[in-house]
């Protein structure tokens, strides 16, 4: 038996690009396969993502659309329902936790086979996760609380931790569940052309780094027919507009249009599927604590900055009225989401200017990060801070310092939007002391007792309170300004489709041939 965490209906995906916020499907699950002979008429699958993965060292992994690539290389341990974004088997046929979350048993298929003929086993497992473990990169945090891994026999590993970890169960249909060979993880080609142990094999010879990838169906994979497509290529292209002259130019089947191009496609030729809340729009309150902001630390204040955003104008001028609204972090497809939050700040620059004087803090001005992705909100958000009697002074920064911008101490306000998750893992991203989107680690008496809470209960049901608490805690606190929930819209043709729910993470498994 398998025990399932079932409080989020998302993962994160990576949504640098809003229109790059794409997920995975769990039809590599035992029992989705495609039939043998739609596959076999199927065309080779040819999409635009907006970026390729940095590296295919199993350490380095990175989430969002860069897992085209490598999650067609290497097989993960679980995946997400399409249909639903449960966790799902997947190289482990079944999971099980003990009383108190501490020891996690997986049973892991049998007969499969890394791409050099060698086992994929429970060995294997433990290896690449202690490898995992033990190298700095981005996939070491999501270890902090496993203290060993073990292969108990050839088809059952099993984690111990230090304390129940409720993410751990959907990051493991993310690079940290990705499989290696051990026998070569350490070796320096692992990084660019890997032993595989997942569905494609990537051909070198014809692959670009970060231009285009190209992948071959493995035959001998497992579970083979789950995956209609012979090749898949992954071209590199973070230009919408690119993307879209590619699609109509029928040098790539499938790809997310902007909602501005939706309309120049001729329907008869391609399917379109709208995805919605892959990613959210918000304004990150950096410093909660007021240590080096002392502004961002009066709750007033924090109130004041989401009265003064007008959340409709920038949906319907910026993002198109591709999206929903929202004034909470956790999606609308998880359990965790509470409608009526969303009333808590009505549109009232006169109300928030109110606010920020009654706090004494009238002409405050904040430096905040100016990247790739604030340039459309830049002007919008700047008025409305000028409207509370606040100030904001954009500093800008290059592409590959975006996110560790965040993380500086530098800054006491980010403009972010980041792909919505499963809902454990949102509320640890968000609100967590060692969450990313809190750098500075502010946390206070009523997150330590709800997360105590959360982290202790294996039983979701009885987490759930927990978990919603801390939504209405932190909506209240204004610890953040969300904005919006963007949506995702896909073009593919030559019958394929895409079959997906809004928040789980990007895989070529995703796509389906319909055979028509």
């Amino acid at each position: 038996m398998h025990r399932q965490h079932r409080l989020g209906t998302r993962s994160a995906a990576i949504a640098a690009l809003v229109s790059g916020a794409l997920l995975l499907s769990a039809c590599s699950a035992p029992g989705d396969a495609t039939s043998t002979d739609a596959a076999s008429a199927a065309p080779p699958l040819a999409l635009a993502a907006v970026s390729g993965p940095n590296s295919l060292d199993t350490a380095q992994l990175a989430d969002g659309q860069q897992a085209f690539v490598w999650a067609s290389v290497y097989d993960t341990l679980l995946a997400r329902d399409q249909k639903t974004g449960a966790v799902a088997p997947n190289a482990a046929e079944s999971w099980e936790y003990n009383a108190d979350g501490t020891v996690l048993t997986l049973k892991l298929h049998a007969d499969m086979t890394f791409t050099n003929g060698d086992p994929v086993d429970a060995a294997a497992v433990a290896a690449t996760m202690l490898r995992t473990k033990n190298t700095p990169g981005i996939v070491q945090p999501k270890f902090a609380l496993v203290t060993d891994v073990k292969a108990v026999d050839d088809l059952t590993v099993e984690v111990t931790f230090a304390s129940f970890d409720p993410q751990f169960i959907y990051n493991l249909s993310l690079g940290a569940g990705a499989i290696g060979d051990p026998d070569s993880l350490d070796l320096p080609e692992a990084a660019t052309n890997p032993v595989g142990s997942g569905p494609y094999t990537l051909d070198v010879a014809n692959t670009v780094p970060g231009t285009s990838y190209v992948l071959t169906k493995r035959d001998d994979y497992w579970n083979a027919d789950a995956y209609p497509f012979p090749s898949v290529t992954v071209r590199v292209l973070q230009d919408p507009t690119a993307s879209f002259n590619a699609l109509q130019a029928g040098e790539i089947n499938a790809a997310t249009v902007s909602a501005q191009l939706v309309g120049q496609l001729d329907t008869t030729k391609f399917s379109i599927s709208t995805v919605p809340g892959q990613a959210l729009a918000y304004l990150d309150i950096l410093d909660r604590g007021g240590e080096k902001w002392p502004a961002l630390g009066d709750q007033k204040v924090r109130q004041a900055i989401n009265h003064a955003i007008d959340r409709e104008g920038i949906l319907k001028g910026i993002y198109s009225g591709d999206g929903t609204l929202t004034e909470q972090i956790f999606s609308p497809n998880g359990q965790v989401f509470d409608e009526s939050l969303n009333d808590t700040y009505s549109y009232d620059p006169e109300l928030g200017k109110k606010l920020v004087a009654d706090a004494g803090y009238a002409g405050e001005t904040f430096q905040i990060p100016s990247t790739f992705l604030t340039t459309s909100v830049e002007a919008t958000l700047s008025q409305a801070f000028t409207d509370i009697g606040l100030g904001l002074e954009w500093v800008t920064v290059p592409p590959q310092q975006a996110q560790s911008a965040l993380t500086s101490g530098d800054y006491g306000l980010s403009f972010q939007i980041t792909g919505v998750n499963s809902d454990p893992a949102d509320a640890f991203f968000h609100y967590s002391p060692n969450g990313f989107g809190n750098p500075r680690h502010y946390t206070d008496a009523t997150i330590d007792k709800l997360f105590a809470t959360i982290n202790s209960s294996v039983d979701e049901s009885a987490s759930l309170p927990a978990y919603k608490e801390l939504n209405e805690y932190g909506v209240d606190q204004a610890f953040e300004a969300p904005i919006t929930f963007i949506n995702s819209t896909w073009a593919t043709a030559d019958g394929i489709s895409l079959i997906q729910i809004g928040g789980v993470p990007a895989t070529v498994s995703n796509f389906a041939f319909d055979g028509k």
